[in-house]
């Protein structure tokens, strides 16, 4: 599988995570440091946090379109646009790191978009 397919289906995978709030699906995805920025706070959350904020919502009618690869080198952006509802649409930009064989997600962002 090429890098960019890779990392299409991390990113899907991440996604199915957040459907279920499932920390053991997201898990192997994240690099044991990865770090959080809440777009809409300009807050950098820990882990406990993150892992809280997962598991305590789920989102099973998370939708995605507009899903962006950028890859180069080691280092790779997975951005795209979420929607949990009609009235609520967010971006996401998701930064990986290729570690010997793997890609694992260090740093993620969500911010919410602007309703029209």
């Amino acid at each position: 599988m090429d890098d960019e397919t890779t990392l299409i289906e991390q990113n899907r995978c991440f996604i199915e995570a957040c459907r279920h709030g499932s920390w053991s699906m997201l898990q192997p995805i994240l690099s044991s440091s990865f770090s959080y920025l809440d777009g809409a706070t300009g807050e950098v959350w820990d882990m406990d946090r993150y892992i809280a904020d997962l598991q305590g919502n789920p989102a099973p009618t998370l939708a995605i379109d507009q899903v962006v690869v950028h890859v180069d080198g080691n280092a790779a952006v997975v951005s795209a646009r979420a929607r949990t509802g009609p009235e609520r649409s967010n971006r996401y930009l998701d930064t990986y790191e290729r570690r010997g064989d793997r890609w694992l997600c260090v740093h993620a962002c969500v911010w919410p978009l602007a309703t029209s």
